[in-house]
């Protein structure tokens, strides 16, 4: 059934496209006003990778926690590099300044698969993006702990190998 329908409707779009003048059929795109690389576009996956590693360190997935680390830096890197400034502001300096120290300290705990150095070095990094948020201006997006992941698709816990 499902074959029947994409079928009837590429035949209809080709069939619509026919009919156009040929000017008509190469129209652009609608303009986007939020790309994926702005940075709020940035911050909201930074966010949700905050979210992922609080939780792959509280069951003590420590692969998973390290992934996550990682993508989190690539995301402050691709920010810094994209959005070299933000409100006058080095945004490199800034992320350098707030979340190098508490980064080095999640690695640090990862490593050594310490709950207790995690959970302290995971508070220290959620104060950080809270301090960037206000030096940059937008200390209305107030970051936290989590207390629920919206993730049920994913599982936390390390799988045990068989």
């Amino acid at each position: 059934m499902k074959r029947i329908i994409v079928t009837a409707c590429a035949g209809a779009a080709a069939a619509v496209a026919a009919t156009l003048p040929l000017g008509a059929q190469q129209s652009q795109p609608a303009p986007v006003t939020d790309p994926p690389t702005s940075l709020a576009n940035i911050m909201a996956t930074i966010q949700f990778r905050h979210l992922k590693l609080a939780y792959s360190g509280k069951v003590m997935n420590w692969p998973l926690a390290g992934y996550e680390l990682d993508l989190i830096q690539l995301g402050f890197d691709a920010a810094t590099r994209l959005h070299p400034t933000v409100k006058e502001l080095s945004l490199a300096d800034l992320v350098k300044q707030e979340s190098a120290p508490p980064l080095a300290a999640l690695r640090r705990a990862i490593d050594a698969k310490s709950s207790d150095g995690f959970a302290k070095a995971f508070g220290q990094l959620t104060e950080a993006c809270n301090r960037c948020h206000r030096s940059a201006g937008v200390g209305f997006v107030v970051i936290r702990v989590p207390t629920a992941s919206p993730f049920s698709n994913q599982l936390f816990p390390p799988i045990q190998p068989r």
